[in-house]
C-alpha cells in the first residue's frame, strides 16, 4: 500500500497534466477538422495572401535591401486624407500590403526614389502624372502592377 502511495504521489500529477494535454489535443484536432471540412478548398483565397500572391513576382525585379517609391491612382496625401474621414481605406490597405509582401525592402509612399512601384487596382495609371514625376516603365507585370524606374 505504501508502494502505490508513493507512485501516486510521485505520478499522480504528471498523469493528470498529461490528461489534460490530451483532451486539450484531441478537442483541437476534432474543431480543425471540422472546420476543415466546411471550408475546402478556400486555403490561401483570403485577401492578404491574393495581395501577396499578385505582388510577389516583383521581389526577384527589386534589391534585396533599400528603398522603393510608390505610385497608384491617387495622390499620397489623398489617400491618407480619405483614411482619416474613415471614407476609403481599400487604396492605404493596399499600400500597407505592398509594404509587408516586399519587405525588408522598405516602400515610401512616394514616387521620388529611383525604383517606383506603380500599383493600380481598377485603374490605369495617368500618363502625365507618371511623366511629371519623371518615371519610365521598366517592367508591366500585368494586374495593374508596373515597376518603373525614375528618368536620370
Amino acid at each position: 500500500m505504501g508502494e502505490i502511495k508513493r507512485l501516486h504521489g510521485r505520478y499522480g500529477p504528471l498523469a493528470g497534466y498529461a490528461l489534460v494535454l490530451i483532451c486539450a489535443l484531441y478537442a483541437s484536432l476534432s474543431l480543425l477538422l471540422e472546420k476543415a471540412r466546411d471550408f475546402p478548398g478556400t486555403a490561401w483565397q483570403d485577401p492578404v495572401s491574393l495581395h501577396e500572391r499578385r505582388i510577389e513576382p516583383l521581389k526577384s525585379l527589386l534589391p534585396p535591401r533599400g528603398a522603393v517609391g510608390y505610385l497608384t491612382a491617387l495622390d499620397s496625401e489623398k489617400i491618407f486624407a480619405r483614411e482619416r474621414s474613415l471614407k476609403d481605406v481599400e487604396l492605404l490597405g493596399h499600400f500597407i500590403l505592398t509594404q509587408y509582401t516586399l519587405a525588408p525592402v522598405f516602400v515610401y509612399n512616394t514616387p521620388d526614389r529611383s525604383l517606383v512601384v506603380g500599383n493600380f487596382i481598377g485603374s490605369n495609371p495617368d500618363p502625365s502624372r507618371v511623366t511629371r514625376e519623371g518615371l519610365s516603365p521598366m517592367k508591366d507585370l500585368g494586374d495593374g502592377l508596373i515597376l518603373y524606374r525614375r528618368k536620370e
